[in-house]
């Protein structure tokens, strides 16, 4: 029993929260611009290359973003 812990830290602790600059925003970038990002229409309301706009809103951005594997990375930076 104690090996299976060891086994679900090791699990735990290798996964890291994804790059809000590499791996998040470029969805936003290929999906919402020009209108979210700067000189948009809408960037001074919700401008979505800064990461607290992201997380503010969080699944919300489901609306739009229907691309699973994108879901998930969007998942994995929103959670504590």
């Amino acid at each position: 029993m104690g090996s299976q812990n060891f086994a679900t830290s090791v699990v735990a602790s290798s996964t890291k929260k994804p790059d809000f600059a590499t791996e998040i925003k470029p969805i936003f970038q290929a999906r919402c611009q020009p209108c979210h990002f700067p000189g948009g229409k809408v960037y001074d309301r919700l401008p979505f290359d800064k990461p607290e706009t992201i997380t503010r809103l969080g699944t919300k951005l489901f609306t739009r973003i229907k691309d699973e594997k994108e879901q998930r990375l969007i998942r994995d930076f929103l959670a504590p």
